[in-house]
């Protein structure tokens, strides 16, 4: 059984070409090695954001996030702060807890943590994925971690429905009923083409 975590399965899943063997090869040896885990680089911005949404301060949180960036970061964490505050607008969302979850798909199970359980005004509680990355996020990878994510909640939030931010462009993706069916073939036979790479690599 291969473990690897929603952020990767999405990359996985919105590469092509040779660069899915690359990209396979990659992750099998950061898997037998741990200790050459990569830097998560979000992982500020993510703190960020769970930091200004608790204390209901997302501005002095962002500008804080921005603040404290090096040359190198702060163009990025400029970009998501303005994101998640246009996205906020007026909407008021509390937080609440969320939980972890390993959904298998055959030999391959996927670790799945989003970074934000919210209550909207309506009551509705959602499990929150953020996607902080430079480059839109597509909407099938959207509906690939909507669809992980539902699978996931009963662990992680019961009761709650799956969304997905895409952060920098104040984007957000839910799931229809109708998805949850019509999506359930394709990741799987993405996790079986992603074991395949993986066994080869």
């Amino acid at each position: 059984m291969a473990y690897i975590t929603l952020p990767t399965f999405v990359g996985y899943s919105a590469s092509s070409g040779p660069s899915r063997s690359a990209f396979v090869r990659r992750q099998r040896r950061l898997y037998e090695d741990p200790a050459r885990a990569a830097f998560n680089y979000y992982r500020r911005a993510a703190t960020a954001v769970r930091a200004g949404r608790a204390a209901r301060q997302d501005e002095v949180a962002m500008r804080s996030l921005v603040h404290h960036a090096d040359d190198r970061t702060r163009p990025h964490y400029s970009a998501i702060a303005e994101g998640w505050l246009r996205y906020l607008g007026r909407r008021d969302p509390k937080l609440v807890e969320v939980g972890r979850a390993r959904v298998p798909l055959g030999e391959l199970e996927v670790g799945v943590s989003p970074q934000l359980g919210l209550r909207k005004s309506t009551g509705r509680r959602y499990a929150t994925w953020l996607y902080f990355k430079e480059e839109p996020l597509s909407r099938d990878a959207a509906q690939l971690a909507l669809w992980l994510l539902d699978r996931g909640l009963p662990k992680i939030l019961p009761g709650a429905e799956p969304l997905v931010v895409d952060v920098r462009r104040a984007k957000e993706f839910a799931l229809t009923p109708r998805d949850r069916e019509r999506l359930r073939p394709w990741a799987h036979s993405e996790a079986s083409a992603f074991m395949t790479l993986w066994d080869a690599a």
